[in-house]
């Protein structure tokens, strides 16, 4: 038998998986834009430490920083993908019937939330 939450608890679990869920991605955005700013200052700091070449061929430091760059950007958007689609999606739907059980999810319908 399930049990119906209460107005608070409801409220206080959608507070909790929002908060959580606006860390997550916070976190993974300042680490790609820290990555991205760092390599920016560089470029207009040390060009010459980007542009050293890397043996005796044409790849630099800088094109080596700049691809890892990009895998970085798509690791913290797969690992986003992988949180939200095993995690934030079940917690959002369970949250929902939750809202809708306890009666919020009609008041903020009604008041033009939703």
């Amino acid at each position: 038998m399930r049990t119906f939450p209460t107005k608070d608890a409801a409220m206080q679990r959608f507070k909790n998986f929002v908060s959580l869920r606006n860390k997550v991605s916070v976190v993974l955005s300042l680490v790609v834009l820290v990555a991205y700013y760092i390599f920016v200052l560089g470029v207009g700091l040390f060009p010459e430490v980007l542009g050293f070449s890397i043996g005796p061929s044409s790849i630099s430091l800088g094109i080596i920083y700049g691809v890892s760059i990009i895998v970085l950007s798509i690791l913290a958007t797969g690992l986003y993908t992988f949180f939200a689609n095993k995690h934030f999606d079940k917690e959002q739907e369970e949250l929902m019937e939750d809202l809708k059980d306890s009666g919020l999810l009609d008041e903020f319908k009604e008041k033009g939330i939703v």
